[in-house]
């Protein structure tokens, strides 16, 4: 489901600190952070590694760098979970209400993994305003690795209320976690296609259909 779906690269993302006269680890991790285009399409990450090497006072720098960056690239967000530092953490709070819809759920995973639990919260808050390109995937993902009775119904609430582009994806993922689908997008299950159709109408009329499918009362998600 999940390989053939990517954002665009924002120029924003690209754009990372001069090496300038650094040390020879801050220079290499800098230099991690200035991606091919290949190496992002491919999901490369930071040089980690180096940077949990770093001085005190060359980590200092990177916490800087990397906070400044926290709305721009999942990587910066992996980066500052790899940190640990008091403000690489608020950081990954604060990227709970990023604006980048993505990095939502890359925090609430990270936090999750520090025993700070945000996972429904940002799926409640988040999944239903993602598109394809733009939070879907992350956010199913997630919903995925943490299949909550809440969070499965928020999959199905999705389903009938969430943006025209992820619905049929929302129902996918919800046959999944319901334990009525072998995989989390099984395109035989035609009636993932019709309860997401762009046509609104047309999926509210299959949604009662749906729900008797994964055995929930549709008036439960009105």
């Amino acid at each position: 489901m999940f390989k053939s779906l990517f954002g665009k690269k924002s120029s924003e993302t690209s754009k990372t600190p001069s090496t300038g006269s650094q040390s020879e680890g801050m220079e290499k991790f800098l230099k991690s952070m200035n991606l091919s285009y290949e190496d992002w399409r491919n999901g490369q990450s930071y040089d980690l590694n180096v940077l949990k090497k770093l001085s005190p006072a060359e980590t200092q720098e990177a916490e800087r760098i990397l906070i400044s960056r926290k709305d721009e690239d999942f990587r910066d967000v992996e980066a500052l979970a790899a940190l640990g530092t008091p403000a690489a953490i608020q950081a990954l709070r604060d990227c709970l209400q990023s604006r980048n819809l993505s990095n939502r759920f890359h925090a609430a995973k990270y936090l999750k993994e520090t025993g700070e639990d945000h996972v429904e919260e940002v799926i409640f808050s988040t999944l239903h305003i993602t598109q394809i390109g733009n939070g879907m995937v992350e956010g199913l993902r997630l919903a995925k690795a943490y299949p909550s009775d809440k969070i499965k119904h928020r999959v199905v609430w999705c389903t009938f209320h969430g943006n025209d582009g992820i619905r049929t994806h929302c129902a996918a993922m919800a046959l999944y976690l319901y334990g009525k689908a072998d995989s989390d997008f099984d395109n035989k299950q035609q009636i993932i296609f019709r309860v997401g159709a762009k046509n609104k109408e047309m999926g509210n009329k299959v949604f009662p259909e749906f729900c008797e499918l994964l055995g929930v009362n549709p008036q439960d998600f009105a």
